[in-house]
């Protein structure tokens, strides 16, 4: 029967083969039995158990720490939880027995139907597994790990921001690229004919009217000397011609 029994069930429900795996990985962190491991090696440990029981071990870092801060174990003063506590935690967050709604409230309830149910139980184990409501300055795994994530959100968010910055500083530099590309585009043309040197194209500019007046100037003296250099030419040729008929005749 017990084989039968072995083969047949079915080991994905939370079971007392689970407790045994538990007590024995804690006694790799716990050689000497002292009912207590730091907090830093629960998350390791719950890794270390599979479903429903433990985390697995593909369980994410961030998503452990979310189990953690349901789980809520009371954390002492040097940093370490309690075997009972932790066990029972692991235990209360895997069948869901009163987590949801105020944290507060579902001690209080899950208080009075242990002490209903078992009314022998020790009241010092009984505010070790269910704090008692009301010591808020009291330090839990679950305020700890709360702080952690959201320091870690924290940092994600800025470094998240600060790409965002950078791909902004990028993608204007971007967009003056572009605007000095489409002017340079635009005044292409012109450019090219000035280099090639058909300047005729080019929209001709009037020239001022200080250059305009010395230009008429300069055409009225060029006449004047031609004219008077037309003059003294004719004059020299009756000259010649005169000079010419009295040495004939």
């Amino acid at each position: 029967m017990d084989n039968f029994d072995y083969l047949t069930r079915d080991w994905s429900i939370l079971g007392p083969h689970h407790l045994d795996e538990f007590i024995r990985l804690w006694s790799e962190y716990d050689p000497d039995a002292k009912g207590r491991i730091k907090h830093l090696d629960v998350v390791t440990l719950l890794r270390k158990i599979s479903p429903p029981l433990g985390f697995g071990k593909l369980c994410p870092h961030r998503m452990a720490c979310k189990r953690l801060v349901s789980m809520n174990m009371p954390l002492n003063s040097d940093g370490t939880v309690l075997f009972n506590a932790t066990l029972f935690a692991v235990v209360r967050t895997s069948l869901s027995i009163k987590t949801d709604g105020n944290i507060d409230e579902a001690n209080a309830e899950l208080r009075a139907t242990i002490k209903q149910i078992w009314k022998r139980t020790n009241p010092k184990l009984l505010d070790q597994v269910v704090p008692p409501p009301g010591n808020d300055d009291e330090v839990t795994v679950g305020k700890f790990y709360a702080t952690y994530l959201i320091q870690d959100y924290f940092r994600r968010f800025k470094k998240r921001k600060e790409q965002e910055g950078k791909e902004g500083q990028s993608e204007n530099a971007t967009i003056t690229l572009q605007a000095g590309l489409r002017t340079l585009h635009e005044v292409s043309p012109a450019l090219k004919r000035a280099i090639s040197g058909n300047l005729d194209e080019l929209s001709e500019e009037p020239e001022p009217m200080h250059r305009e007046t010395a230009a008429k100037s300069h055409q009225a003296n060029e006449h004047a000397l031609g004219k008077h250099s037309l003059s003294s030419g004719s004059r020299s040729g009756d000259f010649d011609v005169k000079y010419q008929k009295g040495v004939i005749f």
